[in-house]
């Protein structure tokens, strides 16, 4: 359900009702502004309630838009694979896989139970990432003279990577959402670490010696993260 309060900018509010809700509360981001209520609440406590939110409504929801318009725009049911944006469907099938469709710009799901369809995006997210991170990180470890130890896929929720004092790598599984340059990048910055664990000025030059263009990719990934982890929510 969307409400509709006259708050400037055309702003709407959705609304959903939780039974875990013990007050009324407001939530925000690419998606838009949601207003979480329990369910025995009472209309004019949510417009008071919404109304004296006026200011930081507006303020987050300006914010979300700027996002937006950084990264080109974002829709409902949309997914990023590679760098590239794809629409994306869920259909009941025995058996679970993805299939492609670059022509169409479309990835079909094929999922035994439906309701599962963030596990499963999650899942191919990482076995696509574990692939990728497979091939890529070698070359560029030789390439670079490093060595590292155990490397792990996890669904990080703040860090595309991390790298342990043990000289362990971490990478995001939702990595294989960023164009293959970009990918390098991440991989790049961690294992940069190995030599300096830390962002001081001597780390950033290293990078800059691996990756040239690490700024314009950096940037990407600020640009695009807030709209790749919400793509398949």
């Amino acid at each position: 359900m969307t409400l509709s309060f006259h708050l400037g900018n055309g702003i709407k509010i959705g609304l959903r009702t939780s039974k875990r809700a013990r007050r009324l509360r407001l939530i925000s981001g690419v998606n838009g502004v949601e207003a979480i209520v329990p369910p025995d609440y009472r209309a004019e406590e949510l417009e008071n309630f919404i109304f004296a939110k006026r200011d930081w409504i507006i303020k987050t929801a300006r914010h979300y838009s700027r996002l937006k318009e950084r990264c080109g725009g974002w829709q409902p049911g949309t997914i990023y694979f590679l760098g590239r944006k794809y629409r994306f469907h869920v259909v009941k099938d025995k058996q679970q896989s993805a299939v492609v469709s670059d022509a169409m710009k479309i990835i079909t799901f094929h999922s035994a139970d439906r309701r599962r369809r963030k596990q499963e995006i999650q899942k191919w997210y990482s076995e696509l990432t574990s692939k990728i991170i497979a091939q890529r990180l070698p070359v560029l470890a030789v390439r670079l003279g490093l060595k590292y130890n155990r490397v792990s896929i996890k669904n990080q929720k703040s860090r595309w990577g991390s790298c342990s004092k043990k000289g362990n790598l971490n990478f995001s599984l939702l990595l294989a959402a960023a164009p293959p340059k970009v990918i390098d990048y991440v991989i790049i910055h961690e294992l940069m670490h190995l030599v300096e664990l830390n962002h001081s000025s001597r780390f950033w030059q290293l990078v800059k010696d691996a990756d040239p263009e690490y700024k314009r990719h950096k940037e990407w990934l600020v640009s695009f993260a807030p709209v790749i982890k919400i793509g398949y929510a």
